[in-house]
């Protein structure tokens, strides 16, 4: 079993998607209402999500929206849902 990516790592990966985040980041402001994570890169942070935090997991189950708007909500399910 890996260790749980970083709320650093979580960060490096949105941004590899393509997101240009503010710094410094605010954990409660909004990634995706705010535009600051579009579809492409949520797609992209899907996949590594898959790979790096939960393979297997059903994230079509999830509010993906709702659930990974901000850097608190995503780091709280790496935490739920990591392997």
């Amino acid at each position: 079993m890996g260790k749980t990516p970083s709320r650093e790592e979580l960060i490096r990966a949105i941004e590899a998607a393509g997101a240009v985040l503010p710094r410094p980041l605010d954990d409660d402001a909004s990634l995706i209402r705010s535009g600051l994570v579009d579809s492409t890169a949520l797609f992209e942070i899907v996949l590594w999500m898959e790979d790096r935090v939960a393979p297997g997991l059903d994230l079509t189950a999830f509010d993906l929206p709702e659930e990974w708007d901000t850097m608190a909500k995503l780091v709280a399910f790496v935490e739920r849902h990591a392997r």
